[in-house]
């Protein structure tokens, strides 16, 4: 089984969570992940980034049954303290959902990756030397390793819905990164 950089556990924040949902996807990051991790805040944003009651109530069932079908693998988490989010709030100009992400993996022992797609939050994980990646990793992964789906088929379906800002550049780096990461380039 594939393991990213070695890592074999994650923590998603709300964007990518969202994407993978919207595309489908979710349940294959078990074949990247042995674990998966979500903090209470991001599975908050989850229900609310869509204002329509019907749209979070089918999320919510989603995530409920999500939870029950695969907990030999995805978790929730709240092993952290609201001091250290309001760090990360504060000092590190993080929304909530990202800032649980990283008092979760800070509690943790940060030996978990971070699974985000917001600049500020790459920015953050960058800076502090944390494994992270966003969406176009785990779709290029997906698609080049496990040939789960088709990495530009995806993200066009992403583009379409206005879902993340990838640029045509970004993608093919990604990709390009992913194949030369796996020793196919």
């Amino acid at each position: 089984m594939y393991k990213s950089k070695g890592q074999s556990t994650a923590i998603i924040d709300t964007s990518v969570l969202l994407s993978l949902y919207y595309l489908d996807l979710l349940n294959f990051l078990n074949l990247i992940y042995n674990e998966v991790k979500i903090p209470r805040e991001v599975e908050r944003e989850f229900f609310e980034k869509n204002r329509d009651y019907e749209e979070q109530n089918i999320r919510f069932e989603f995530i409920t049954r999500f939870y029950k079908n695969h907990a030999s693998w995805f978790f929730q988490c709240n092993e952290y303290g609201d001091d250290l989010v309001q760090i990360y709030l504060t000092e590190k100009a993080l929304d909530k959902g990202e800032a649980e992400v990283f008092a979760q993996n800070q509690s943790l022992g940060s030996n978990h990756e971070l699974l985000l797609d917001e600049r500020a939050g790459r920015k953050v994980a960058h800076r502090e030397s944390i494994i992270h990646h966003g969406v176009l990793y785990i779709l290029a992964s997906l698609e080049i390793k496990l040939q789960v789906c088709d990495y530009y088929f995806t993200v066009a379906t992403l583009k379409e819905m206005k879902i993340g800002r990838f640029s045509d550049k970004i993608i093919d780096q990604v990709y390009q990164h992913v194949k030369t990461e796996l020793g196919l380039a």
